[in-house]
């Protein structure tokens, strides 16, 4: 009985919790769309300004489609950013992971192509796996944080 109650209290206060946790934690859809703002004053080389808009929807078939226009500004040049990508997701508890597979530029975009490969979010980049954390928010609507990889919180 003895060598059974360390078990026991062990199993009750680190394995019981998150396992209720997990258990009745209500599942949260994934947002239909999402569009984020963002402007982004590179210092380093090449020395810039990206201003743009995503606009992303996540469709419940697991595929999805983001759209990413603005302007990218570089010294004394400035070009049209407007390119359009196609990925796949999975979500997983409070996790997505989103494979970018397609990226096209559109007819106005005169971001060159080796800048673009400089200046955009792996998002904006075919054949490339981000993961985002999510967050639900009381009024209903969600945060979603990149990270640029899984955030893992190890213990030993």
């Amino acid at each position: 009985m003895r060598k059974l109650l360390p078990g026991l209290a062990v199993f009750v206060a680190f394995i019981l919790p998150w396992a209720l946790v997990l258990l009745v934690r209500p599942s949260v859809p994934v947002p239909e769309w999402c569009e984020v703002p963002y402007r982004i004053d590179n210092q380093g080389k090449p020395t810039g300004t990206l201003n743009a808009t995503v606009r992303t929807r996540f469709k419940a078939d697991g595929s999805g489609t983001s759209t990413i226009i603005g302007t990218v500004s570089l010294q004394d040049r400035q070009y049209r950013l407007n390119r359009v990508s196609v990925s796949t997701w999975h979500r997983q508890g409070d996790f997505m992971l989103v494979n970018t597979r397609r990226v096209q530029a559109m007819t106005d975009d005169t971001v060159p192509e080796a800048l673009a490969i400089q200046i955009l979010f792996t998002s904006a980049r075919a054949a490339h796996n981000d993961y985002y954390q999510m967050y639900q928010l009381p009024n209903g609507d969600q945060i979603i944080n990149y990270s640029g990889m899984p955030r893992l919180y190890c213990h030993t």
